[in-house]
């Protein structure tokens, strides 16, 4: 697996998630929106 591939699959987790907030690629609401749509799948 390279490491594009790698980093992929970390933004459904929820540290991936939570690395994206920090590093402000990400805003919370759309955190917010992805641990919905997780926990509704």
């Amino acid at each position: 697996m390279s490491e594009k591939e790698e980093h992929d699959e970390n933004v459904y987790d929820e540290e991936g998630q939570e690395e994206l907030v920090d590093n402000d690629e990400i805003s919370p609401e759309e955190e917010a929106f992805m641990r919905g749509y997780d926990e509704a799948g």
